[in-house]
């Protein structure tokens, strides 16, 4: 074959080339409530992990209300429970059970099941919570990814029944499983139980120093609240054990309060500080 010939075959390859690929069919486009279903939840991921709990409640809402409308119903179960965890987060406590109640499907119920605990303990309904509990309990066994969590969550129960010892116990079985699975929040949240357990128990030095894990935590993940409340609990823990520097704490706890106008902690501190200056 001469070399005019040889080139002329390779253009006349590329050129069928192209064309066949040309010619393959194209993926259908994502339809357009779809699209929209997801970008919601995502937005509501990002609003909730920067701790704008209302518009990430208002983004799962109509996310799950999207994809119900296109019969998903496992993806609107998915945005229901995102959308109760925003609102327990807000203090909207008895609408997040409803919510979490709701979800009836089998591969979230550990997760329904978490939040709907939560909700009871906070609502301070502990005949329902305990039995919520031991249905979780039976579900999430010794492999379960959610084990620290439950864990968590029995050492917070405990607690509301007034057993320091078991508080104790629980709480610090769940750390090294929380640590596991990287749920920072939780283990922050672990640390604050054993401190006001331990401060039960009128160990204030371990009361103290948990406390402080707590805080180190919630200042790394930048969550106000959750500052402000450590803040509060150090004063609490000082003026127990009659430190001196119980004033200061409660003044910490007020300005992190009131930078980020979350006014019941500021009058929690108010309250504090009056009756330290006394």
């Amino acid at each position: 074959m001469h070399r005019a010939e040889t080139w002329r075959y390779a253009a006349l390859l590329a050129a069928a080339l192209l064309a066949a690929c040309g010619s393959s069919p194209k993926p259908p486009p994502e339809p357009r409530l779809r699209v929209q279903a997801q970008a919601l939840e995502t937005s509501g991921a990002r609003r909730y992990a920067q701790g704008d709990y209302g518009a990430a409640a208002r983004h799962f809402a109509e996310a799950a209300r999207l994809h119900s409308s296109f019969d998903d119903a496992g993806a609107a179960s998915r945005n229901r429970l995102q959308q109760a965890q925003a609102e327990l987060a807000l203090g909207q406590t008895q609408q997040a059970l409803e919510h979490a109640s709701q979800v009836t499907e089998a591969p979230l119920q550990v997760q329904a099941l978490l939040l709907q605990v939560q909700a009871l303990l906070v609502l301070e309904r502990g005949d329902l919570a305990q039995t919520r509990l031991s249905r979780l309990t039976a579900l999430c066994e010794a492999r379960c990814a959610e084990r620290g969590r439950v864990q968590l969550l029995q050492a917070r129960t405990a607690w509301a029944q007034g057993h320091a010892a078991q508080t104790v116990a629980l709480a610090e079985a769940a750390l090294p499983l929380l640590r596991e699975q990287s749920e920072e929040r939780e283990v922050a949240n672990a640390w604050r139980l054993l401190a006001a357990a331990r401060l039960a128990q009128g160990a204030g030095a371990a009361a103290l120093q948990a406390a402080q894990a707590a805080l180190a935590i919630d200042r790394q993940l930048a969550v106000p609240e959750k500052i402000a409340r450590d803040w509060l609990l150090i004063g609490d823990i000082q003026r127990r054990t009659a430190a001196p520097d119980a004033h200061l704490a409660y003044q910490r706890a007020r300005a992190v309060a009131q930078a980020a106008g979350l006014k019941e902690l500021v009058q929690l501190a108010d309250q504090s500080i009056k009756e330290t200056s006394r």
